[in-house]
């Protein structure tokens, strides 16, 4: 099969000719029909977050049709239409995935980094770790719903609870950021979309947002302060001062939520925190029930990732384009 494979750092990747996988007991190779870009394998190729081994095919945002089972495998059969997250495995039994947090499992192996990802024509997985995709997703929607939705779908139900008219702020309308806009509309909430550039606003706007800001122009904190404050910031950019800005943009009682990953220490004013009663929370990823939650807000018309498309010869053109901050929503081989 073809695969583009990570063999050095910093350095394009190389598309090439490997061996087919062949599935074990209990797992299942997939035929990938999309794969998404997400930002963190461009930190993958950066070196800036190294993975156990090189060379490695990176990609955790997949979506195919079942090629072939291995033995032990009931619930899937070839021609099924499957998604495969950045956890390809968990292991059900840790104190984590026993309080239904899969998402720190201890034991957790991820698609892309600790094993070969869906920048490939196959990908194998456990069978368990593949979930099937709604008749109505097509293939590259279906790769938003593994991550790109369900992390912001985590960050506004699990980790802060959002409630119908609750004031929802959204730092970064980007790949996760407007889904995120859009998952809050469907909770019922009002949107506050921030962002430094105005094509940006202008897409927040289309998937939804009730108010727009430039922070480039204006300072989100007192617009939204003037608002009344948000119930739930989440800052989807890798920016300190975003996630600071989020934080005094909150009413007492409200939540900020951590889904982007910048480097370096964020600093909190504590007596402020305490007394109005912030609560302060990352969040890492999501769990196979958030994907398929995810994949049925998208089945109903609810949440509509955007992507844009490339071949998958194109991959990494579409890197650049991403790295460049030129794609609007997420970046999706195909294949």
């Amino acid at each position: 099969m073809k695969a583009a494979l990570l063999r050095e750092f910093q350095k394009p990747l190389v598309i090439e000719e490997v061996p087919d996988p062949v599935p074990g007991y209990g797992e299942a190779v997939i035929r990938v029909r999309a794969a998404g870009i997400c930002y963190s394998d461009l930190e993958i190729i950066d070196g800036k977050v190294a993975p156990p081994r090189l060379p490695l095919i990176l990609g955790h945002e997949v979506a195919g049709v079942v090629e072939e089972v291995g033995d032990g495998v009931k619930h899937l059969s070839p021609g099924d239409r499957v998604a495969l997250s950045w956890l390809w495995y968990t292991c059900g039994r840790c104190r984590y995935c026993l309080v239904g947090r899969e998402n720190i499992c201890e034991n957790q192996l991820n698609t892309g980094f600790s094993v070969d990802g869906g920048y490939a024509e196959l990908v194998k997985a456990p069978a368990t770790h593949l979930l099937k995709i709604p008749d109505n997703v097509p293939f590259p929607e279906a790769t938003s719903a593994t991550d790109a939705v369900a992390t912001p779908y985590r960050a506004l139900t699990f980790a802060s609870r959002v409630m119908p008219g609750d004031l929802v702020s959204v730092f970064g309308i980007g790949g996760l950021g407007h889904n995120a806009v859009q998952i809050a509309k469907a909770l019922g909430a009002r949107v506050v979309a921030v962002d430094i550039l105005e094509s940006k606003l202008e897409f927040a706007k289309d998937v939804g947002a009730d108010y727009l800001v430039n922070a480039s122009k204006e300072d989100p904190v007192k617009y939204i302060k003037d608002l009344g404050g948000a119930d739930v910031a989440v800052p989807t950019v890798e920016s300190l001062k975003a996630m600071r800005q989020a934080y005094e943009s909150l009413r007492a009682g409200g939540t900020l939520v951590l889904i982007g990953l910048p480097v370096g220490e964020l600093s909190l004013p504590v007596i402020d925190w305490i007394l109005r009663d912030i609560k302060v929370v990352g969040n890492i990823g999501f769990t196979r029930s958030d994907i398929i939650r995810s994949l049925e807000l998208v089945a109903a018309g609810k949440v509509r990732p955007r992507v844009e498309l490339f071949k998958f010869e194109e991959v990494n053109a579409a890197v650049e384009k991403l790295r460049k901050g030129e794609v609007r929503g997420r970046a999706v081989l195909t294949f």
